[in-house]
């Protein structure tokens, strides 16, 4: 019992850590590639990915013409799939990565109709990569 709660104890501190830094969130859209930005010694540590159409506001769809009867179906606004795990695989715990929209893999888990305009929606963290080199596996475990 007494190992349990050490581990306990240093796995909520090593989550503390971790998810002390600052978040970026942004929107990639079509033809647009996610690059995490982040400093030297620093490990990038993906906390949100969303592809789809989320909503008609996004940046990403500021030229697209919006076509009234297709304005409610939630297949073609407010059509998103979670995809934290094939981006936190392909992400975290890495110095970089690049993910160019659309992309191939989050293409097929697509939620909307086929040739709607869709765009990742994404939040990380950069860690000092020492203290958290761990954290892939804790995403992975799901």
């Amino acid at each position: 019992m007494r190992s349990y709660r050490a581990g306990l104890s240093a796995l909520l501190s090593f989550l503390f850590i971790c998810h002390a830094a600052t978040s970026t969130s942004a929107d990639f859209c079509q033809s647009e590639t996610f690059r995490p930005r982040c400093l030297p010694g620093e490990a990038v540590i993906i906390t949100k990915a969303v592809y789809g159409r989320m909503s008609h506001d996004s940046r990403c769809l500021q030229d697209e013409e919006e076509v009234p009867a297709l304005m409610n179906d939630p297949k073609h606004t407010g059509c998103s799939d979670d995809v934290l795990q094939p981006v936190s695989a392909r992400c975290s715990g890495k110095s970089d990565c690049e993910i160019r929209i659309p992309d191939p893999e989050m293409e097929r888990m697509n939620p909307c109709y086929r040739y709607t305009v869709k765009y990742l929606e994404i939040n990380y963290r950069c860690v000092r990569s020492k203290s958290c080199s761990n954290t892939v596996l804790l995403f992975s475990l799901k």
